[in-house]
């Protein structure tokens, strides 16, 4: 087992993305069939070679762009059984979310449970602490940073909204304030990347009609957010309304690598957005998924980052 400590860490200021972590499943994925695909969440059964070369590819591409990448296997020595067996633990971005402070565990649900006992250990192990952790009861599958003050809550079909109340007290010691948004409960919302995506300090993609309902939570306490729009227009952020065709082809889940350029799959933004995008600075860079579509999730869905400074 390879132990480099990660001397600095956490994900809220938007700066270059300099560190991540990324999870090849080579005897999971190899030991996915027509009845266990559904059970880890996997839309079909992947090819495996074809998946770990796709997998390969989008390592090499953050390395070119300047990312330090970890490997989770290198850091997990008493959790490999489970490391072994669960195939979605490839989609580490919602495991945890890493803050200055340490990481927030997240509480993996249905097909998924056990995934954040590796993630701990190998977070541990690269010298990232943990700084908090849900109850075995609770179900709560990430978040988003949206910087060091504001932090994004969803609530969809992967948390439960007592999970979500019972973080709150702990979260609004990390962030000054947290908007949490009460999502649509379907499969194509699961997580608030689905929906609500940063592309650099000013500027987000998203997809409004998932919302029901958003709150602006403080320590003094919380008041129903008339107009997300607006609301997040007020805190210097734009945001890019993207269409139902592009949201369920992950267009708001992608890797920023910094406030100019993003990774992200070719099939997920309109050429309409694109030309939004380009003409507000921002380079789209492309990569083409085909093996990787088999588990239905996106390239920052891959992605645990670590260290964006």
């Amino acid at each position: 087992m390879t132990h480099v400590p990660l001397t600095a860490f956490g994900t809220e200021t938007f700066g270059r993305l300099q560190a991540a972590m990324l999870h090849v499943p080579a005897i999971a994925i190899s030991n996915i069939n027509d009845i266990t695909a559904g059970y880890y969440l996997f839309d079909t059964v992947p090819v495996p070679e074809k998946y770990w070369a796709e997998q390969e590819n989008y390592k090499k591409l953050l390395q070119q762009q300047g990312v330090r990448v970890y490997e989770l296997a290198d850091f997990v020595q008493n959790e490999r059984t489970r490391l072994e067996e669960l195939a979605s633990l490839t989609y580490m971005h919602d495991t945890a979310v890493i803050t200055k402070q340490g990481a927030v565990l997240s509480k993996m649900g249905y097909g998924r449970a056990g995934e954040e006992l590796v993630v701990k250990e190998a977070l541990i192990n690269l010298g990232v602490p943990v700084c908090f952790e849900f109850s075995e009861l609770d179900q709560f599958e990430g978040f988003l940073a949206l910087s060091p003050q504001t932090a994004l809550i969803a609530c969809t079909e992967r948390h439960k909204a007592v999970s979500v109340e019972n973080f709150l007290p702990q979260g609004l010691t990390l962030f000054n304030e947290i908007v949490y948004v009460d999502v649509y409960k379907a499969r194509r919302y699961m997580h608030a990347d689905m929906l609500f995506g940063k592309v650099n300090s000013n500027l987000a993609l998203a997809y409004l009609p998932a919302i029901r309902s958003a709150w602006h939570i403080t320590r003094e306490g919380r008041q129903e957010i008339a107009d997300f729009r607006q609301f997040m227009f007020e805190r210097n952020l734009e945001l890019i309304a993207v269409s139902e065709h592009e949201q369920q082809n992950w267009a708001c889940s992608f890797v920023p690598i910094d406030n100019n350029n993003l990774i992200h799959y070719d099939i997920a933004l309109s050429a309409k957005t694109k030309r939004i995008l380009a003409g507000k600075g921002v380079n789209v860079i492309e990569f083409h998924p085909e093996a990787l579509l088999a588990g239905g999730g996106s390239l920052r869905c891959l992605t645990l980052m670590l260290l964006r400074k």
